[in-house]
């Protein structure tokens, strides 16, 4: 497995944090592009359905997918890459800690994936957002302090069904998901897809 040196993430991170600094103060200048090694992703949208949150079976936690079974490899040219599926989202998902906010409900992106170069995990490499039918977006970062089942947070190279838990209004539903690369986008495209209600 080729491990790209922490450096040229720790350079790009720097990188960012710098341009935020700048554009906070109106004294942005065109900040230059980030290196990569692979050709951008196309952004692809698909459907994937929302469901009701099922109990995951022994099968789905410890069997791995079989090789070629991910519907996205995406390499954010600095040294992570990651293969992985969109299951499903699934309504008001199972919790080992925290509850939504009075007047919101929690939905849970579920994806299968596998780490094929690198060694960061999954939340460090990717952006997990739900587009509300309202418009807005909501970000999976914002709901760090809760823990589902499964949790993404604790996901391991290779895993089955993990959620990544987002919080949204009551009366509003998921439209679309969106999975952005930390380190690579914009020269990464996001992958964005439709929720089949």
């Amino acid at each position: 497995m080729n491990h790209t040196s922490p450096t040229r993430r720790a350079l790009a991170a720097v990188a960012i944090l710098g341009a935020a600094a700048l554009a906070l103060s109106g004294c942005l200048a065109s900040p230059p592009a980030l290196p990569t090694e692979a050709p951008p992703q196309p952004t692809e949208t698909q459907a994937v359905p929302e469901t009701e949150a099922a109990e995951p079976t022994e099968s789905q936690e410890t069997t791995p997918p079989a090789a070629g079974e991910y519907a996205y490899t995406v390499d954010d040219g600095l040294g992570d890459i990651w293969s992985f599926s969109v299951t499903s989202v699934d309504d008001d998902p199972p919790m080992e800690s925290g509850e939504p906010e009075p007047g919101t409900r929690f939905v849970a992106i579920r994806l299968d994936g596998d780490h094929d170069e690198g060694d960061v995990s999954f939340h460090g490499c990717f952006e997990m957002l739900v587009v509300g039918s309202d418009g807005e977006t909501y970000d999976w970062a914002d709901t760090v302090a809760v823990t589902a089942e499964d949790d993404i947070f604790y996901a391991g190279d290779t895993f089955q069904g993990a959620r990544a838990v987002v919080q949204l209004p009551e009366d509003v539903d998921p439209a679309q998901i969106i999975i952005r690369s930390t380190y690579g986008s914009p020269e990464v495209e996001d992958i964005v897809l439709d929720v089949e209600q």
